[in-house]
């Protein structure tokens, strides 16, 4: 129920589903980066592209998969972020900022993105400011637009980077692949203990926490 007596409102599927499904991708990732850093790198892309997997993989995955698929799957949460931001104005900022653990990066955001906006959008394209950029009605095109430069730029000057340090990062790869039994095992309890965390800091799932700000959302009738 909401809080004036009606029924909640369940989010949108066309929102729900691709965040639920990308931001479980990316834990999966994450729990299995022992694993899949050797032997499968460019799946490990698919569920997770940080910085990290960026760099450990630039040396064992070939240029041009390496670019696609890590430009996709860095840019394939952003848009619907920027519509959660759309539809749901601060309160998709604050579940993001909840999520993310991202106080401090709110508060100096919320400040400053009128000035700010564009630039943030291209070097520093994450949750809350793909949020920021949909609440604060930043039009759609220049978003897209800002957000693939950025993330492209983003993805070639890691590729750059870890073909820089490929001799250190050739040890790290050799003791991951003779350790990777208790690595994995060590990294999905990591993953676990991250999620658990977070679950109590929001006190609510994903989905929950999304029904809950359909849920609060205003109705156009409420302003009459």
């Amino acid at each position: 129920m909401s809080h004036d007596g009606r029924p909640g409102r369940r989010p949108p599927l066309l929102l729900i589903v691709p965040l639920v499904v990308i931001f479980g991708a990316a834990g999966l990732g994450n729990a299995l980066f022992p694993v899949l850093v050797n032997e499968h790198p460019l799946l490990l892309l698919v569920l997770n592209a940080t910085t990290r997997h960026l760099v450990v993989t630039s040396t064992s995955v070939d240029v041009l998969p390496y670019v696609a698929v890590a430009l996709g799957r860095r840019l394939i949460e952003d848009p619907f972020l920027y519509l959660l931001g759309r539809r749901y104005g601060n309160g998709a900022v604050e579940w993001m900022s909840r999520k993310l653990g991202a106080g401090r990066l709110l508060r100096a955001a919320q400040r400053n993105f009128r000035f700010w906006g564009a630039v943030l959008v291209f070097f520093f394209p994450g949750g809350v400011v793909c949020a920021l950029a949909g609440a604060s009605g930043m039009a759609a095109w220049l978003f897209l637009f800002l957000n693939i430069a950025g993330t492209l730029a983003t993805v070639v000057l890691l590729r750059s980077a870890g073909e820089e340090v490929s001799g250190p990062l050739t040890y790290v790869l050799d003791f991951t692949g003779e350790y990777v039994v208790p690595l994995t095992i060590l990294s999905v309890v990591v993953t676990v203990a991250v999620l658990v965390r977070r679950h109590q800091r929001t006190g609510a799932s994903d989905r929950e926490e999304l029904t809950r700000l359909e849920a609060e959302r205003r109705d156009p009738s409420d302003e009459e």
